[in-house]
C-alpha cells in the first residue's frame, strides 16, 4: 500500500532537515550484527554532514532496504560499503557490495513491484523492496539507481536535492 500510495502522490511524508549521513549511519547500525553472523564486513563512509529536507523515518527505511539486499546477496568474507556525500547539489547515498551484481538482463526490472530475478529466487523476501525504495526516493524529488561494479558486485545509488 505504501508504494501504491508513494506512485501516485499521497504518501503522507513528515519531512524535516534531516542529515541523511546520521540516517544511514543509523540504518547501517541496525544490521552490523546481521553482518557478522554472516561473517561479512559492513562499513559506513561519511563526506560530512548531508542535509535533506525528508521524512526520517521514511528515508532510513530506504537506506535500510538497500544495506538489507546488499548483505543478503554478499558472499561469506564479502564487505558491504554504504556512503553518504553531498557532491554537486545533491545528497548521495551509496551501497556498494561485493555479491555477483545484477545481470544486465534483470537491471530494469529489478526496480517493479513484485519482481524476482532468477538468482534472487532462492532467498527470502516479496519482490517488493527495491520498489519501495524507489517510491520513496521519488516522492522525496530524487532518483533510485544501480549499476555493476567493475571488479563485480553491485553499487545502489539515491540521490536527493541538498537542502538550503
Amino acid at each position: 500500500m505504501e508504494i501504491s500510495e508513494a506512485e501516485a502522490g499521497m504518501l503522507r511524508l513528515e519531512k524535516t532537515v534531516c542529515d541523511l549521513g546520521d540516517l544511514a549511519r543509523s540504518a547501517t547500525g541496525l544490521y552490523t550484527e546481521v553482518a557478522e553472523s554472516r561473517h561479512q564486513r559492513l562499513v559506513y563512509e561519511s563526506g560530512g554532514p548531508v542535509p535533506v529536507l525528508g521524512d526520517s523515518t521514511r528515508l532510513r527505511q530506504a537506506v535500510a532496504n538497500l544495506i538489507d539486499n546488499a548483505l543478503k546477496y554478499t558472499p561469506e568474507g564479502g564487505t558491504v560499503t554504504v556512503r553518504a556525500s553531498g557532491v554537486q547539489g545533491q545528497a548521495v547515498i551509496e551501497v556498494c557490495d561485493t555479491g555477483p551484481g545484477v545481470p544486465e538482463a534483470e537491471q530494469g526490472r529489478i526496480w517493479d513491484r513484485l519482481y524476482r530475478g532468477d538468482t534472487s529466487r532462492s532467498q527470502r523476501g516479496l519482490g517488493l523492496g527495491l520498489s519501495l525504495v524507489r517510491a520513496i526516493v521519488e516522492a522525496h524529488g530524487g532518483h533510485a539507481f544501480m549499476r555493476n561494479r567493475e571488479a563485480g558486485g553491485a553499487i545502489f545509488t539515491v540521490t536527493l536535492p541538498l537542502a538550503g
